[in-house]
């Protein structure tokens, strides 16, 4: 009922229907661009940051656009502001990643070590990406969008893609898998002397 009031302030007694209904539309779609954000910053304080700027900007121009697809318009919002963040923070220098912090009983400190240093290989290579391939590569695995869905958000062919997201994949899997070896000759060195 705050949504309704807080609309018919903003837009007017005429307004406030569709305002009502741009919050129901957007509101089923936040965990994604959260999620969204949280795979571009590396950070949890900018993803929480950015997911509000969205959703402000998205219900500042619902009235003028009117959104065939919300989800979509509202993901790529979210993704263009993402963007200009990156853009932004490479002026000003990175700032630390989130730690994982979530540890489960039944795992052994050795498993809960490996898994936090996979994880961190994983962020390390995407954090490497060019903002296009991390676009798709976040979109499809982390709010389980089809090629085709993507394709529409970030205006790209189907085939350029599924191209884009073979090449980050791979991009993950050799960053992984070198610096797996670079610490296992580094073992090996130590344990030779």
């Amino acid at each position: 009922m705050m949504e309704l009031q807080e609309a018919r302030a903003t837009h007017g007694v005429g307004g406030a229907e569709a305002a009502a209904e741009a919050w129901r539309s957007m509101s089923s779609v936040q965990g994604k661009v959260y999620a969204l954000c949280l795979g571009f910053t590396n950070n949890a304080a900018d993803a929480r940051d950015l997911t509000q700027d969205t959703f402000a900007r998205a219900l500042e121009h619902y009235r003028r656009d009117h959104p065939e697809c919300a989800q979509a318009w509202i993901l790529r919002i979210a993704h263009n502001l993402c963007i200009d963040h990156l853009r932004r923070q490479k002026t000003r220098g990175r700032q630390q990643p989130v730690s994982e912090g979530t540890a489960i009983d039944w795992r052994t400190p050795e498993d809960l070590a490996n898994a936090q240093e996979e994880i961190r290989l994983v962020r390390q290579a995407i954090a490497k990406m060019p903002p296009g391939m991390r676009a798709v590569l976040v979109l499809h695995e982390y709010q389980d969008l089809s090629c085709q869905e993507i394709g529409r958000l970030l205006h790209l062919g189907r085939g350029t893609v599924a191209s884009r997201l073979h090449r980050a994949r791979q991009a993950v899997l050799h960053h992984v898998q070198e610096s797996a070896l670079a610490v296992t000759g580094a073992r090996r060195i130590h344990d030779l002397n």
